[in-house]
C-alpha cells in the first residue's frame, strides 16, 4: 500500500485535512499549530517508511542558518522515496527551505503561487491540494 506523511505546522494541519477529505489518498500526519522547526526536530521520529512526504515547515522559523541545518536534520530521519517542501509566503524563509530542498533532490510547491489573507497561510488549501495531487 502507498503509504504519505503530512509533517508540519498548521500549515500541514490544513494540507492533511485538504488532502485526506478526498478520500482518494489518506495520509498519516504529524502536524501541530505554530510548530517551529526546532519543535519538530523534537518530534519522534516515524516509524514507517513512506512513498510520499509533504513538509510543511518553515513559517514558524526566522530565515537563519539554525533554520536550514534543522530543515536538513528532519529530512535525513524520514523515510520516504519522494519529498514535497511546501514553500512558505515569506521569501527569505522559502530561500532557506528551497535550499535544503535542492540538497536532498527533493520537490517543492511554492505557496507564493496561492491566495492569501495573512501571508501565512492559503486561502484555499484545496487548490493547493490539487497542485500537489496532479
Amino acid at each position: 500500500m502507498f503509504e504519505c506523511l503530512i509533517l508540519g505546522d498548521s500549515i500541514g494541519v490544513g494540507m492533511a485535512q485538504a488532502i485526506n477529505a478526498r478520500r482518494a489518498l489518506h495520509c498519516d500526519v504529524m502536524a501541530v499549530e505554530r510548530a517551529s522547526a526546532e519543535q519538530i526536530l523534537a518530534w519522534r521520529k516515524p516509524a514507517k517508511n513512506y512513498g510520499m512526504t509533504i513538509m510543511a515547515i518553515g513559517s514558524n522559523d526566522p530565515p537563519r542558518r539554525t533554520l536550514q541545518r534543522g530543515l536538513a536534520e528532519i529530512r535525513r530521519r524520514i523515510s520516504t522515496r519522494r519529498v514535497i517542501w511546501l514553500l512558505p509566503y515569506s521569501r527569505p524563509t522559502a530561500y532557506a527551505v528551497t535550499s535544503v530542498a535542492l540538497i536532498f533532490g527533493d520537490e517543492t510547491l511554492d505557496l507564493g503561487r496561492f491566495p492569501t489573507r495573512d501571508r501565512v497561510h492559503p486561502l484555499r488549501y484545496g487548490d493547493v491540494a490539487s497542485a500537489l495531487l496532479k
